[in-house]
């Protein structure tokens, strides 16, 4: 009964100890990952005044002290206390609007693309034509469609989530191994079960990471975004720091803005491995 017991509690010691190991890895990773960010603050800290103006590189604690107030806000209620969820709030709601609309025609026509010849064909070099445009260049088409404001940052959100959530999709389709589809063939399937059945499932982590992908790009063209006349938001507040050279604010929006796009993408990466169960970091 002794061995018995004994045999019985390997498992969860095994368990806790594979628990330790993951705990351990992560802390490692996050370790190495400081490294990087440590080396470049204290050379900002120390190269920063013998290089540069304070007006060109505020120094580490001015910067500091701007995000507390950006954040939370302070007694004095400059012009920049405690806007910062406001911002965020507006800047938010066009990234997911543009992230939904982008993928919501990225998938698609990326399903399309890659499982049809013919479509491929016909949609596919204007595709390749219109990726190549920098962004920058849709900003007067999009304020002469859609007027100055939030419809017109919409639309370039969508248009920054549309290209890698399409492209990624189509890359997934086609580099399924044939050899899947031609086995389920042989067995019985019908075409169109090979197609739902084991090409889409053999596709879906290229498509789960270009959704993360598009997820990114949306927040770079949210500031572009925010450049058409839009009240409130982060690329708002940005282009007003600008104007007031207030380089400390514009250092804070770009670190928050930089944070907030690995926030939003642990969740979704999080979301994805348990409800596919598959590994798209």
């Amino acid at each position: 009964m002794a061995t018995g017991s004994a045999a019985m509690s390997l498992p969860a010691g095994g368990s806790a100890t594979r628990r330790e190991g993951r705990f351990g890895e992560t802390g490692g990773r996050v370790a190495l990952g400081l490294v990087l960010p440590l080396v470049v603050l204290t050379a900002w800290q120390l190269l920063g005044p013998v290089l540069f103006t304070e007006y060109q590189l505020p120094p580490p604690a001015k910067v500091l002290q701007s995000a507390w107030v950006y954040v939370v806000g302070d007694a004095a209620g400059g012009q920049y206390s405690g806007t910062f969820v406001t911002d965020l709030t507006a800047s938010l709601q066009r990234v997911l609007s543009g992230f939904a609309v982008g993928s919501l025609v990225g998938v698609p026509l990326g399903l399309a693309i890659g499982f049809s010849r013919r479509v491929a064909q016909v949609v596919e070099p204007s595709i390749s034509v219109l990726r190549s445009i920098p962004g920058i260049a849709w900003l007067p088409l999009a304020i002469i469609w859609f007027g100055f404001g939030h419809t017109s940052s919409v639309f370039l959100v969508a248009l920054g989530s549309f290209f890698p959530v399409c492209i990624s999709t189509i890359q997934g389709v086609r580099f399924i191994d044939p050899n899947l589809v031609l086995a389920s063939l042989t067995l019985g399937a019908s075409r169109r079960q090979a197609v739902t059945s084991v090409a889409l499932p053999a596709a879906i982590p290229s498509v789960l990471n270009g959704l993360r992908l598009g997820l990114a790009y949306s927040w770079i063209y949210m500031i572009l975004g925010e450049f058409t006349g839009v009240n409130k938001g982060l690329g708002a507040a940005l282009m007003h720091a600008r104007d007031t050279m207030r380089t400390d604010i514009v250092i804070t929006l770009m670190i928050i803005i930089g944070l907030l796009g690995v926030i939003t993408d642990w969740p979704v990466q999080r979301l994805f491995q348990r409800v596919f169960r598959t590994d798209v970091r």
